[in-house]
């Protein structure tokens, strides 16, 4: 599964929430992997405070006028109304950290770690030809615990 850095954010939510994944690359018309976008990007997105500049006047102050940031909390379902529109490519995380075909597991865990990201692209040259996630590298690790544990008992 792949998006377009041209989709809107609300078209790539419903995406990740259909397909039930948390991200996923973003390719452009040649197939070359351009970004990641996750949940995570689309909530950072999400204006959910709104800051003024508020004048103070004596007698709240001591000497002359002064300003002062005010926060206001929103609503988050109108700060994603203002931003579903945006295209993916406003959004994503431009860094791709991707592994090869033949990149030991080592390489995809580091990536993970180093760069606190959920999914790596596995890709050969130019070409998407996969995703690993943490969840594939503990499944694949339970997966062969499980082989060797069953061998050994035979």
């Amino acid at each position: 599964m792949t998006l377009k850095p041209t989709a809107t954010v609300r078209e790539a939510a419903i995406t990740l929430a259909e397909e039930s994944v948390g991200g996923c690359p973003v390719v452009d018309d040649s197939g070359r992997v351009i970004g990641m976008l996750t949940e995570v990007n689309i909530l950072e997105a999400l204006k959910t405070q709104s800051k003024e500049l508020r004048m103070l006047m004596p007698p709240e102050i001591t000497f002359g006028i002064s300003f002062v940031e005010v926060i206001q909390e929103r609503e988050a379902l109108s700060a994603f109304k203002e931003l579903e529109g945006n295209l993916v490519r406003d959004v994503m995380m431009k860094e791709v950290h991707a592994v090869a075909p033949d990149d030991p597991v080592e390489a995809a865990i580091r990536a993970m770690v180093e760069h606190r990201i959920h999914r790596v692209p596995v890709i050969e040259g130019d070409r998407l030809v996969g995703i690993l996630t943490r969840r594939d590298i503990l499944r694949g690790f339970f997966r062969q615990r499980g082989e060797a544990t069953h061998q050994g008992a035979l």
